[in-house]
């Protein structure tokens, strides 16, 4: 593999620090004495070769990937099928899952999706507001509407069967519902940044993906438009990590025509992690490290990504693993012997990699 952004080195350099600034750039430092900050070039790389695993006619313009026990699930939200489910050990096409539309058991637009962990009975995210759940491979009657407390945007199930979500809030980092879907409370600080910045537009600046441990007890959330990864249990951030690139996020922010303030991305804007895939051991987030303008340039509807993070639970960071270029969505299997991608160039299809044995 050619053109890598990372080095590869035998020793791993932890540099714990006390200030880190906030996005304005006017900005103040604020004390994080639980910051965790490193560098790509202090953790031992892996280059991984892919095998093929998945390539099939039903992959139309795949974007998300969930691995279960028996089942890998990939989402296509422009599909007539919005879901569909793939033999995880052989790849093989197994069947499609859920019909687009309004209706009873249908799917108005896949957002995101998961397994509950340890099934095969998984869940869709409808943004904004519908969680609808999927068993024997078929949509079910069962969904929850999250209602109040602000946007979720990237929603988990975590311990008590509450649920757990990134977004709009006014206050406040993960908004928690309770299992019917009512708003119950938000928890951790608010997002970086100055008063003047509308907090909208600071929760949108700092917009993460979330995942949880098996058990719903850590919730660890990536940031997309920085280099920052947050770990969580049930009420407080437990630790906060900064790197590889250590970028603070670009944007502007204006007023839109109802007169809601909105967040601009710029093309110096980093696209920071993509994806994230847990198991109870090790956190892989998929970090791409490009401008939006290189993106943009490029054609991509979302930014490809070619380096793979490993972190323990307790925000140490443990070595890099080196994919192929252009992955948009990772997996990976609940042993974390392997690892998967999915690409949509040259062809849509799902790598498998096996993953080398981490240091924790």
């Amino acid at each position: 593999m050619t053109d890598r952004h990372l080095c590869s080195s035998t020793t791993i350099l932890l540099v714990p620090v006390l200030l880190i600034g906030c996005i304005d750039l006017q900005s103040r430092s604020v004390p994080d004495p639980f910051l965790v900050q490193f560098s790509a070039d202090t953790l031992l790389t892996y280059d991984l070769v892919g095998e093929l695993h998945i390539h099939s006619d039903s992959l139309g313009n795949p974007t998300d990937l969930a691995v279960g026990e028996k089942y890998i699930f990939v989402g296509d939200p422009y599909a007539h099928h919005p879901v569909t489910v793939f033999d995880k050990d052989s790849g093989e096409f197994i069947a499609y899952v859920g019909d687009q539309g309004e209706g009873p058991r249908e799917i108005p637009f896949l957002w995101s999706m998961d397994f509950k962990p340890g099934s095969d009975s998984g869940w869709i995210y409808s943004y904004p507001r519908i969680m609808i759940f999927l068993d024997d491979l078929s949509v079910t009657d069962k969904t929850i509407r999250l209602t109040g407390g602000g946007s979720p945007m990237s929603p988990v199930w975590v311990t008590g069967e509450k649920i757990a979500s990134t977004g709009g809030y006014e206050s406040g980092r993960v908004g928690l519902y309770a299992s019917t879907g009512e708003f119950v409370r938000t928890m951790g600080p608010d997002p970086p940044g100055e008063t003047p910045i509308p907090m909208v537009v600071r929760q949108h600046v700092y917009e993460a993906i979330l995942k949880t441990n098996s058990n719903g007890t850590r919730i660890v959330a990536a940031s997309q438009n920085t280099d920052r990864i947050e770990i969580f249990d049930a009420s407080e951030v437990l630790h906060l990590v900064r790197g590889p690139g250590l970028h603070e996020p670009v944007f502007s922010h204006s007023i839109d025509g109802n007169g809601d303030p909105r967040m601009m991305v710029e093309n110096e804007t980093i696209q920071g992690y993509v994806s994230i895939a847990v198991t109870d051991q090790i956190i892989l987030a998929l970090y791409s490290g490009r401008t939006r303008g290189w993106v943009r340039s490029q054609g991509y509807y979302s930014p490809p990504a070619k380096t793979v993070i490993a972190f323990s639970w307790n925000g140490n960071p443990i070595g890099v693993l080196g994919i192929e270029d252009g992955a948009m969505d990772i997996g990976v299997s609940r042993d974390g012997q392997f690892l998967y991608a999915i690409y949509r160039r040259p062809v849509p299809m799902v790598l498998r990699y096996e993953v080398p044995s981490l240091r924790k």
